[in-house]
């Protein structure tokens, strides 16, 4: 009989290889020591252990509103009149902190209060959640990243969690062919499918954007690699992805890094496309309704009663050296019509009553665009292209009338729409090369369309404890999550 190979045989350049990851891991222990870390895996399992053994769920007001966060997810309780906080992170110049807090927020008394429950994921930011009113009310939650303080170490999840309204407890739901793990995803819920889109997974040495769909079934618990027929959206992050119905979402813009050569460059996407379902099988189409400003990092919530989805905020990369990125933040609201797929601006009231009047000469050059006309008791008010009309692809929007209220230019904000009021949360706002995280809060009654009212104040902006020349902040990698990956 010849003899057996032995299967642990290396080639020369899988040795060099390995022996490569070796000299790397040790650098990694070392440089994780002098910092006073360990190993992020090691602390996001004992984190998870930790989580299992609360016994019983315990609830707490709290005496004010939830820190200042980005990445987070605010959901509409699928059942009461409540939203629902989980996650986010806080960055202030020189360390990260990662939250798996699950807060309920009661718009009727302007009440916050935190809920602790038996086996919680680990802390997790630029994750999704969906809630559905099955079984008494569920929140969904899959991937995400956490960060170590010093944000020398990222750890991308492809776990998937189901959190009982009714029991107050979470459950882990393990089940094959799962997604890769990821950040800056977007995740929808199509009939009774989770329906998962892109994100991004960077491990220290490579970062690497999806344009893969999957699917997750409530009813059987499983996962299914969807195959979509058409051209799709090509691998992005940070994009806008809502349903439209039960059989079909929208999918629009987001942020990538994308190869020219032997070059790489940022690109802030602009299509819009819509996916559909019709029995069992799945396609992609083009929408015209692209071709709008770049930018990503966008909030996004979906009022379904009106068939609209409201965007607000988000950063375009509008200037780019070897050694310079910078971000333009947006403070527009607008919104989506789900059966067209037609963009629309929103005007407030204040913002009519700002506007100055136009002569004939200037009504006579507007450009016709259609435009939707909604009435209230009150006034009417129109929903038209007024203010992105004279916007080109690619140009950045007009500065607006000045309101007295609303919130300010940001990114990453949490968007939510619950019983026609929309509400938004935190974000991050970009000035002078440094990162704030925000805390304030605002609501806008969508039947009136009045102004913003202010729920909680952001008086100043909190303090930032990194270098002014914010070296941190300067290797490609960590640009791509501070910058538009993430949410």
């Amino acid at each position: 009989m010849g003899k057996k190979k032995n299967k642990n045989k290396m080639s020369g350049a899988e040795k060099t290889a390995a022996k490569t990851e070796k000299k790397l891991a040790n650098k990694m222990k070392k440089e994780l020591a002098n910092l006073g870390e360990e190993d992020i895996a090691k602390v996001v399992a004992e984190i998870e252990r930790e989580e299992a053994k609360r016994a019983a769920a315990t609830e707490k007001a709290l005496p004010g509103p939830p820190s200042a966060r980005a990445y987070a997810t605010l959901t509409p309780h699928p059942i009461n009149n409540e939203l629902i906080l989980f996650g986010g992170e806080y960055h202030n110049g020189q360390k990260t902190e990662v939250y798996n807090e699950l807060i309920f927020y009661n718009p009727v008394n302007n009440s916050w209060r935190r809920l602790k429950a038996p086996g919680a994921p680990p802390p997790r930011s630029a994750h999704q959640a969906v809630a559905t009113p099955a079984n008494k009310g569920e929140l969904w939650v899959f991937g995400g990243e956490f960060t170590s303080p010093s944000e020398t170490q990222f750890y991308h999840y492809k776990d998937l969690w189901c959190f009982s309204l009714a029991e107050k407890k979470w459950e882990k739901v393990v089940a094959p062919n799962c997604p890769s793990p990821r950040s800056g995803h977007r995740m929808v819920l199509l009939g009774r499918k989770l329906v998962v889109f892109g994100g991004y997974c960077d491990d220290g040495r490579e970062c690497r954007y999806f344009d893969d769909l999957h699917a997750f079934c409530l009813d059987t618990r499983s996962w299914e690699k969807l195959s979509p027929t058409g051209r799709g959206p090509s691998a992005r992050s940070a994009c806008v992805m809502v349903p439209a119905g039960n059989e079909s979402l929208i999918v629009y813009g987001g942020f990538s890094r994308v190869r020219d050569g032997r070059t790489e460059r940022t690109c802030t996407h602009t299509d819009m496309f819509r996916l559909s379902a019709r029995n069992g099988a799945w396609s992609w189409r083009t929408l015209g309704g692209g071709g709008r400003v770049a930018r990503s990092g966008l909030a996004a919530a979906v009022n379904t009663h009106a068939n609209r989805a409201y965007v607000f905020g988000g950063v375009c990369d509008v200037e780019e050296t070897e050694e310079e990125l910078r971000g333009e933040m947006s403070d527009e609201l607008a919104l989506i019509d789900l059966e067209t797929g037609k963009w629309h601006g929103v005007t407030l009231r204040a913002e009519q009553q700002a506007a100055p009047v136009k002569t004939e000469e200037q009504v006579e050059e507007a450009p016709a665009e259609a435009v939707t006309v909604i009435t209230d008791e009150v006034f009417t008010i129109k929903l038209g292209g007024a203010p992105t009309a004279t916007t080109k692809q690619g140009e950045a929007p007009r500065a607006r009338a000045q309101v007295p209220s609303g919130p300010s230019a940001r990114m990453s904000a949490m968007l939510a729409s619950h019983r026609s009021v929309l509400y938004v949360y935190g974000g991050v706002l970009e000035k002078d090369d440094k990162q704030f995280y925000l805390s304030d809060m605002y609501s806008l009654d969508l039947h009136k369309l009045n102004n913003w009212k202010t729920l909680i104040e952001q008086p100043s902006l909190p303090d930032w404890l990194g270098s002014e020349s914010e070296d941190e902040w300067d290797s490609e990698d960590e640009s791509d999550s501070s910058h538009s990956d993430s949410e």
